[in-house]
């Protein structure tokens, strides 16, 4: 079996914005600002090892938690407008907020599962959104070279023959 031929890319066949994708990146991210921000606030956790206990203050970790939860939001609002390059900058701050999320998974392990759930389908959800743009020759907001309007119709009064 073959591959299918390539089909003339209409505008109705180019995807549109990833909505879903950009609501699930919000959710994730405002998910990531409050927990983090409950953490700012939270006292330092106790540690119990064979040597003793210790104090582990993460309040820094907690603010970065904040600024990626707040740059996670602001992706998730840019990627559901469907501009250009937004696409690239919701994937950067996904993966990003899942990696600091597997890293702060020993002291809040509910939130950390729920965001990197949510963050792995918003990287389903933009790399397959991606790879139709590209295959049906671009999204629905990339710019188009050509003129910017069809010709008028043949009865047309504003046609100049």
């Amino acid at each position: 079996m073959g591959f299918p031929p390539p089909v003339d890319a209409t505008r109705a066949q180019r995807p549109g914005p990833p909505l879903l994708a950009g609501t699930l990146l919000t959710t994730s991210g405002l998910v990531d600002l409050l927990s983090a921000w409950a953490t700012t606030t939270a006292d330092p956790f106790v540690v119990q090892t064979g040597r003793g206990m210790y104090l582990v203050d993460i309040t820094g970790w907690a603010w970065l938690h904040v600024a990626i939860g707040a740059a996670v939001t602001l992706a998730g609002l840019a990627a559901a407008t469907g501009r250009r390059g937004t696409t690239s900058f919701a994937l950067g701050c996904a993966a990003l907020s899942a990696a600091v999320e597997l890293l702060l998974f020993p002291y809040a392990p509910v939130a950390a599962l729920l965001v990197v759930g949510l963050d792995a389908a918003v990287l389903r959800l933009l790399l397959r959104h991606r790879r139709v743009g590209r295959a049906t020759g671009g999204f629905s907001g990339a710019r188009r070279s050509g003129p910017s309007s069809p010709d008028p119709p043949p009865w047309s009064p504003t046609r100049s023959d």
